[in-house]
């Protein structure tokens, strides 16, 4: 679930709010879309998340290299980005005890 905490706004499944954003985000401009997320989650519930958006975006979403797989020389231009999604995450962990 998506919401705002200390807001009256309700909670948004993660699907629907990402098949808004797929069927919507390029309509005016074919330049790319950033994500920017606070996520107040577990491990497993963070991988369903990140299925979810594979899911629904496909292609359309930039995974960055991960250990392993050759590393970006030059980062891309938003016009090499473009009909892309991209996801900038803020992982928030609650220690116990902390």
């Amino acid at each position: 679930m998506i919401f705002h905490g200390k807001t009256f706004t309700s909670k948004v499944p993660v699907r629907e709010v990402c098949e808004a954003i797929a069927k919507y985000a390029f309509v005016t401009s074919p330049y790319p879309v950033i994500i920017s997320a606070e996520i107040h989650c577990s491990a497993p519930q963070q991988e369903m998340m990140v299925a979810i958006m594979h899911d629904v975006f496909r292609d359309a979403l930039v995974s960055a290299p991960v250990e392993g797989r050759p590393k970006l020389e030059f980062l891309p231009s938003p016009e090499q980005l473009k009909g892309r999604v991209l996801l900038k995450v803020n992982i928030i962990c609650f220690v116990a005890g902390v």
